[in-house]
């Protein structure tokens, strides 16, 4: 962790607008990514292997009759234990409510899987992302770029199924920023929910963000891409996207989220962004607009 940037990055960081967003360019850094992961069911649980060859289980739950699917992504939150688990079950991020159930219940189908690092995938945890992604660079990958060709090659396996009629994205904190990725990145997203990730390039590289701590932060640096975020989210356009994020986040400056908010309207007259109250978390009546938006816009 750094207080600041040195001198000449920071000066770079002030004047900082990134590029446009590129969808083929940015498609063409990631890891493998084509064609159906090779997936193994029993019961509600599932086995993936994507086109890298990583592994990862979760759980899908069908829906009652023919209908969209949701592509459920788990938030980041310090915890490496748990990955898809923190979705099935009643948590504090969601104010008691478990958004896999909250998805089901609202009559859609719903696939959750480990993104590298957690649950049965855990690397060492907090301590050990930065050697994860050191270990991926080297190799010609990245952190990020494994866990983008992963969820666009989900959706697309959740795209093939008979009787899913649209795929969506769900995804709070890390969570979110996957929702709003995949949804730009992958041709059978066609909507998506994101909570609680949305701000300008440049202010997560301040003086105190984020991004500074390293660790963490590499799940969002994609090598060669310097598109500012908002860009990019809206590069999904004219695809539905619903976004907010918390007012007094600790993570998320209120006012980068604000500018992100205005550019991304901007590229895409049609995003539903805005603020809750409820700083870092999901709340339920978010988790509820949220489904109710996918649910819609899916049909």
């Amino acid at each position: 962790m750094i207080d600041r940037l040195p001198d000449f990055l920071e000066i770079r960081r002030r004047g900082w607008t990134g590029p446009p967003a590129d969808l083929s360019a940015w498609r063409a850094t990631l890891p493998p990514h084509d064609g159906l992961p090779e997936v193994r069911r029993r019961g509600i649980r599932v086995a993936f292997r994507f086109a890298t060859g990583a592994r990862a289980t979760g759980v899908f739950l069908r829906g009652e009759r023919p209908g969209p699917a949701i592509l459920a992504l788990h938030e980041h939150g310090g915890d490496f234990v748990r990955g898809w688990g923190k979705l099935a079950r009643p948590s504090a991020h969601y104010h008691g409510l478990a958004p896999l159930r909250a998805i089901r219940a609202a009559g859609l189908s719903v696939l959750c899987l480990d993104a590298v690092g957690f649950g049965a995938r855990w690397s060492g945890g907090y301590e050990a992302q930065q050697a994860l992604a050191a270990g991926a660079m080297g190799l010609g990958w990245s952190l990020a770029g494994i866990t983008a060709a992963e969820d666009m090659q989900a959706a697309r396996w959740l795209a093939s199924l008979d009787g899913v009629t649209s795929v969506g994205a769900f995804g709070f904190s890390f969570g979110g920023f996957r929702a709003w990725q995949v949804l730009a990145l992958s041709k059978a997203v066609s909507a998506a929910a994101s909570i609680g990730w949305m701000a300008c390039r440049a202010d997560m590289l301040a003086a105190g963000s984020p991004f500074l701590r390293g660790q963490s932060a590499f799940h969002f640096l994609h090598p060669g891409i310097a598109a500012d975020y908002p860009d990019l989210a809206a590069a999904a356009a004219p695809k539905p996207l619903f976004l907010r994020v918390g007012r007094g986040d600790r993570h998320m400056p209120e006012a980068s989220a604000a500018r992100a908010f205005a550019r991304i309207a901007s590229l895409h007259p049609t995003v539903d962004a805005g603020f809750h109250d409820e700083r870092h978390t999901c709340p339920r009546d978010v988790l509820t607009a949220s489904i109710d938006f996918l649910r819609d816009r899916l049909a």
